[in-house]
């Protein structure tokens, strides 16, 4: 074998390949109807799981803003604009998204991916 073969050879043996670690993404969604009877709603969604910090990178829908609610039901965020929660920065913990409904429009969705 060459000289300049083994030496190639020999780097290519020894070097190690270090990738980026790969961020997981998860999706929770929140969906609100306000019935015509006064004070009854159904409300249903997927709620948001972190085992670890993360931040929102994507909000769809939500036209009217909404709220996030931790595993108490407190409200830790609340967005009139739905691309204002974009980088939003969330604990580990279980997050539940609740929609705003205006008077006309008596059902809204809203979903939201946070990175972690």
């Amino acid at each position: 074998m060459r000289p300049v073969h083994a030496f190639f050879l020999a780097t290519a043996a020894v070097t190690i390949f270090v990738l980026p670690a790969q961020a997981e993404m998860v999706t929770a969604t929140g969906s609100l109807i306000k019935k015509d009877t006064y004070g009854t709603e159904e409300a249903w969604g997927r709620t948001l799981k972190l085992p670890e910090g993360g931040k929102v990178v994507r909000v769809m829908d939500g036209t009217y803003g909404f709220s996030i609610l931790n595993a108490k039901g407190d409200a830790i965020a609340d967005f009139l604009l739905p691309q204002d929660a974009v980088g939003l920065e969330l604990a580990p913990g279980e997050y539940k998204l609740s929609p705003y409904v205006c008077a006309q429009h008596r059902h809204h969705h809203v979903e939201v991916t946070v990175e972690y």
